[in-house]
């Protein structure tokens, strides 16, 4: 990993500013239909039908866009996953996985003990028989 494998995206935070500005923007126009609202501007029921259409229309911008972030983000989270583990493979120590077979044969032995121990229980006891004479 001598030359870097990625550069961060200049325009990632610019997204996460534009959709800061937009729901921004949205709470302003909101404020001012209530600023007129108060100046008594507007007619009751189509002030309440401009708040609804706005917030209907942030709502479906803020649910597309999260989609869409999200769908990036996850892509974006795989990515860098890989990268982390071809730099922690190119970092291991060789004799890990001599440490890691040594643990895994303890474990597989420790199973082992259990089943037999499980199977000891569930084996019927034989009583002796007597023989009888006639």
């Amino acid at each position: 990993m001598n030359a870097p494998f990625w550069r961060p995206l200049p325009t990632k935070l610019r997204v996460y500013e534009a959709l800061y500005s937009l729901n921004r923007g949205f709470e302003a126009t909101l404020l001012s239909l209530e600023q007129l609202e108060r100046l008594g501007m507007f007619r009751l029921d189509h002030l309440n039908a401009f708040k609804v259409v706005l917030e209907h229309t942030r709502a479906e911008a803020n649910d597309e866009l999260l989609q869409s972030l999200s769908d990036y983000e996850q892509e974006e989270s795989a990515r860098f996953d890989r990268m982390q583990r071809e730099w922690e493979n190119q970092n291991k120590d060789p004799d890990d996985v001599f440490f890691a077979a040594r643990d895994r044969k303890q474990e597989i032995k420790e199973q082992i003990k259990s089943l037999q121990s499980g199977l000891q229980r569930e084996r019927p006891k034989h009583k002796s028989k007597r023989k009888r004479s006639r």
